[in-house]
């Protein structure tokens, strides 16, 4: 390591109370997308009157509007100029839309017709997605400006997972166990006011936390303040440049690939609990405590891992891990164990789903720190820094994925046989069962598997990064000369 290098490498460090601090922010994200897509359809089928139909349109409409908004948030950010920076105007801004569009989602007045209540929800949930989106997307961004070392960037998305963690918890445990904590509150309007209330006063206090909390640090940061020719082409322009970049290309396709599947999964999750591994619905409840452990568990563990190997091997080792976990645990338990429910096939459950937490935590880790360098990468080749166009691809893939995996899904549940009839509970056939647990476990196992041509081709090593960072110090000494 060159003496520059090293200069740079412990510049780049960032004190731990600013890693803190910044990680808070993650809850603003995690807090207003774990509320909407858990209780807003329940909430407008149950009171606010919409059939069933029209809530799911109401709900992909929106989520195809804050898809379509995103990349152009993004790259608005990567032009912004202020001297707050590119990204912490769109930060501020983002925070009230979403605590005011939180507030009257949840209290939508009934007086005003069908047509007027599916209107006025339609818009609101936009509001709430973008508003989500105005934040979220320049806070994210911001992983590869406040440090451009190889592995710091590892340490700050941990932080951000922690925090993204956290939000869930302490929106999750009030929600569940205070407003909800009766089955007469899911129809209750003043419930969901509350819901709205306390999504509100979450958003708000973390999220200020770290616009107040990393502003010095952004203000510090080379990357915030860039000469005019280092953001001089426009959305196409550096949209075109996007689509050149090998490095980028891969992720992308690496991490929609691995999202589907996942989000494939995940939506059969109940359906394989009940008619599979026929769990009664008080243990429901076991797998995904499983998953929320090995989430947490997956964070430390993954910024051991990063700090050690490569970011590409890390996320390989982790394919195959939730590879084999999701193929075993099921083979295991339709082989050995009998009929079910048993307790022994229970916690082979309860061990994969904490494997495929673990492996959550290790992908969103692993390639959010992989795009922020893949942004030092285009800069180099093109001239142009465009962060918030990186980050808002990742976000794309993850939204995309709903759409997708549900679908995939819904494939599934089809081929298996699944019927519903006079308004009926959803049925599968008995001897469908074996079909459908191999297919969710096994099947999706060995798809994870599909991801790993997409990171063969990946080469953005530390070495190479390291390379790249002193090619941007010569580029911009020249751009300021």
């Amino acid at each position: 390591m060159t003496a520059s290098t090293l200069r740079r490498s412990e510049a780049d460090r960032l004190p731990i109370r600013t890693k803190l601090l910044f990680g808070c922010g993650q809850g603003v994200e995690v807090s207003a997308t774990f509320v909407a897509n858990t209780f807003l359809l329940f909430y407008l089928t149950s009171v606010a009157g919409v059939s069933p139909a029209v809530a799911g349109t109401i709900i992909f409409l929106s989520l195809v509007v804050d898809a379509i908004a995103d990349p152009f948030i993004g790259s608005w950010s990567d032009r912004t100029r202020s001297r707050w920076g590119r990204r912490l105007p769109f930060m501020v801004v983002g925070l009230p839309v979403i605590c005011v569009a939180s507030v009257a989602l949840f209290s939508i007045p009934l007086t005003g017709g069908a047509g007027f209540t599916v209107v006025l929800a339609l818009l609101l949930n936009i509001l709430l997605r973008v508003g989500t989106s105005l934040y979220a997307l320049p806070y994210a961004a911001l992983t590869a400006e406040l440090t451009s070392d190889y592995d710091e960037r590892s340490s700050v998305t941990a932080y951000r997972m922690i925090f993204g963690f956290l939000g869930t918890v302490v929106t999750i445990a009030p929600a569940f166990g205070i407003i909800f904590a009766t089955k007469e509150a899911y129809a209750s309007r003043d419930a969901y006011l509350q819901l709205g209330g306390l999504l509100s006063a979450v958003v708000l206090v973390m999220g200020l936390i770290c616009i107040l909390g990393v502003r010095r640090a952004v203000a510090a940061s080379p990357a915030e303040h860039l000469p005019p020719a280092a953001t001089a082409k426009s959305f196409a322009g550096d949209l075109r440049d996007l689509l050149k970049n090998g490095s980028f290309i891969r992720l992308f396709m690496a991490s929609l690939t691995a999202l589907i599947i996942g989000g494939s999964m995940n939506a059969l999750n109940l359906y394989a609990y009940s008619y599979f591994w026929k769990l009664p619905a008080s243990l429901n409840q076991a797998p995904l405590l499983g998953f929320q452990m090995g989430l947490l568990l997956g964070i430390p563990t993954t910024a051991l891992l990063l700090n050690r190997f490569e970011k590409r091997d890390v996320v390989i080792g982790g394919l195959a891990v939730i590879s084999l976990s999701q193929t075993l645990s099921v083979l295991l338990a339709y082989a050995f164990f009998g009929d079910m429910p048993n307790l022994t096939a229970t916690t082979i459950l309860v061990i994969a789903s904490a494997i495929f937490g673990g492996c959550n935590s290790l992908f969103f880790i692993a390639f959010s720190s992989m795009i922020a360098d893949a942004v030092d990468e285009h800069e180099a080749r093109f001239g142009q820094r465009c962060e918030g166009l990186y980050f808002s691809s990742l976000v794309f893939a993850a939204k995309a994925a709903v759409g997708i995996g549900s679908l995939i899904a819904g494939l599934v549940l089809t081929a298996v046989g699944l019927t519903t009839a006079g308004g009926a509970s959803a049925r599968i056939p008995a001897e469908s069962a074996t079909l459908l647990g191999l297919l969710w476990g096994a099947g999706h196992g060995a798809a994870f598997l599909l991801v790993l041509p997409f990171l063969a081709g990946h080469r953005l090593t530390r070495a190479r990064h390291q390379q790249l960072l002193q090619s941007l110090e010569h580029l911009r000494a020249a751009r300021a000369t």
